[in-house]
């Protein structure tokens, strides 16, 4: 069964213009009619990322207990909040879309096998 999520696999990772904070925005804003209103420029480290989360993440989310189809999900890699992703509900399993660095564009992962080697779970959030 085709899932909203389809659409956007397979998109490119763009240091800076497209990257998962942009991806999750651009869902919010396509799928959900939901306007994000996120920084202009993107940190490019895994610090500079980190910085930017924790400087908007209050603003712009609140941090909810279960996830829902289409909730932005943050996560913790190399020891540093860095990355977001987006929750996708797939035949009884939790996904999680995402514009992944090293993978070059957009993936759809299992969040049990995204958090098992690469990733941390941070939590669940709604956008304001």
């Amino acid at each position: 069964m085709p899932h909203w999520s389809d659409k956007y696999l397979g998109l490119p990772y763009l240091p800076a213009q497209f990257d998962c904070a942009s991806l999750a925005a651009t869902i919010s804003k396509e799928v959900f009619n939901k306007e994000i209103g996120l920084p202009d420029s993107h940190g490019e480290t895994y610090r500079g990322q980190s910085k930017q989360i924790l400087r908007h993440r209050d603003d712009l989310a609140d941090k909810i207990d279960k996830p829902v189809d289409g909730c932005p999900a943050l996560f913790y890699g190399r020891g540093r909040l860095c990355h977001i992703g987006v929750m996708c509900w797939i035949e009884g399993d939790w996904w999680v879309l995402h514009n992944d660095e090293g993978s070059r564009f957009v993936v759809r992962q299992q969040l049990r096998n995204m958090t098992r080697i690469l990733y941390q779970l941070e939590g669940f959030y709604a956008w304001k």
